[in-house]
């Protein structure tokens, strides 16, 4: 009886668009519940109708989306001076599109923001092999959803890590996938992801870099390309507003902010229990006694001196580094505020996070190490971890908190899976075939 209803069950799957609205049909409930979860511990954002207060979303979009909606100039007035480099422009452009021209629900734009980015999930996957079956796609679909703490953050609208962590999984699957316009596929990815947060400029040239080295195809140049030509465009519009021209993140004086923050002998005293922004007004007290009036100015001040605290405090910089390799690896605690009596808080679900993986760590390493795969066709051990070594390494460099590692921890679920599928050979068609055949 068990055996006939597992048959009807892969068969249903089968057929054809079945899946996808099976799967759109849980997206849907799944995000109407998850949007009273969010808007009731973010009620700052929703006001009693359910309507997006926009100009409140956190981690300074609704301060970004504000200074253009209202003054038409994109910028974030931080610590008493503006700012406008230190955003990039997908997420606040994408709200306001859907905020002006569809509808200002706070549960239509979640619905709006998710349902799209999962559908390209669902079409990436789907034909990343020719020769896997829709349970396969089932199964990777369970693992990028299962997990409350992941859901929760790829569902959000106000930050980053929202939109990142659909990007990355459609990154992984466009590079190691077959299809028609691939390399067309990796540059716009990138380019998206580029334009999504400042911290992911070594991921966006380095991947490319790497995929120029390794592929075959004749447009292998077309990612590194059009990430090139992203940042040109960025780049430009920064000496438009500012008179000097950026590369990458050094254009960025709330990057120096967070540098200044971490370079100094009170953050490994707090963090990673407190919030290292109890310290802005660190910032803000030397931009009044400097007379600071834009954002280079304010940047060559940090850098300089970070840079004086690391020459001269290296084991304490080096003791900062093991702590934020601790929260990537092993700590159960919640993403801390400000507030003293949150930090102690524990995110229970985020323990199978924690497990998985570190033992995506161990079986990468120990297939990097026992079996030269990485010039082979088969190269998922290879860019995983180039995947991941440089999409931790600003995070290394400033400050690191859970959220930021959601995108990495559904990562490493997708490819320990990958791993099953590929590595030992192990096909779910095959299987199927012989036990229902």
């Amino acid at each position: 009886m068990r055996d006939e209803k597992l048959i009807f069950f892969l068969k249903l799957i089968e057929k054809k668009y079945i899946l996808f609205f099976l799967y759109l049909f849980g997206l849907f409930i799944s995000i109407y519940v998850w949007s009273y979860f969010i808007s009731a511990e973010h009620n700052h954002i929703t006001d009693d109708l359910g309507n997006l207060e926009i100009y409140n979303l956190n981690n300074m979009n609704g301060v970004y989306i504000k200074s253009i909606l209202e003054e038409g100039i994109p910028k974030i007035n931080f610590l008493g001076m503006d700012f406008y480099y230190s955003m990039r422009p997908i997420l606040p452009y994408f709200l306001i599109f859907i905020f002006e021209n569809i509808s200002n629900n706070f549960f239509l734009i979640l619905l709006i923001k998710n349902i799209l980015m999962a559908v390209f999930i669902f079409f990436v996957i789907k034909n990343y092999k020719k020769n896997y079956n829709n349970l396969f796609l089932l199964i990777c679909l369970i693992l990028i959803f299962y997990n409350p703490h992941n859901v929760h953050t790829m569902y959000d609208i106000g930050s980053e890590e929202g939109f990142l962590n659909y990007l990355i999984i459609i990154l992984f699957f466009s590079i190691l996938g077959d299809y028609k316009y691939k390399s067309l596929l990796v540059g716009t990815t990138l380019s998206l992801i580029f334009f999504t947060k400042e911290s992911m400029f070594i991921l966006t040239f380095v991947v490319p870099l790497i995929y120029l080295f390794l592929e075959k195809k004749n447009n292998k140049y077309l990612p590194l390309i059009m990430v090139v030509i992203s940042n040109l465009a960025w780049g430009s519009y920064h000496y438009k507003t500012q008179n000097y021209f950026p590369i990458g993140p050094t254009g960025s004086a709330k990057n120096a902010v967070n540098l200044a923050i971490v370079y100094h002998k009170d953050f490994n005293l707090t963090y990673p229990r407190v919030s290292p922004d109890i310290y802005h007004y660190k910032t803000a007290n030397l931009i009044k006694k400097k007379k600071i009036t834009n954002e280079k100015q304010l940047m060559d001040i940090l850098i300089d001196q970070s840079l004086t605290y690391l020459k001269e405090n290296p084991y304490d910089v080096v003791k900062g580094v093991f702590k934020k390799l601790y929260v990537v690896t092993l700590s159960p605690f919640k993403d801390t505020r400000q507030r003293i009596e949150d930090i102690n808080s524990i995110r229970y679900s985020n323990f199978p996070n924690k497990i998985i993986f570190n033992l995506s760590l161990i079986l990468m390493l120990i297939n990097i190490i026992n079996k030269n795969r990485i010039f082979s066709e088969k190269k998922i051990d290879f860019y995983y971890l180039i995947i991941l070594m440089t999409y931790f390494i600003p995070y290394m460099i400033g400050f690191v908190y859970p959220r930021h590692c959601t995108a990495m921890y559904t990562l490493a679920h997708l490819y320990l899976f990958l791993n099953i599928t590929e590595i030992n050979k192990f096909n779910i068609n095959e299987l199927l075939k012989k036990k229902y055949k």
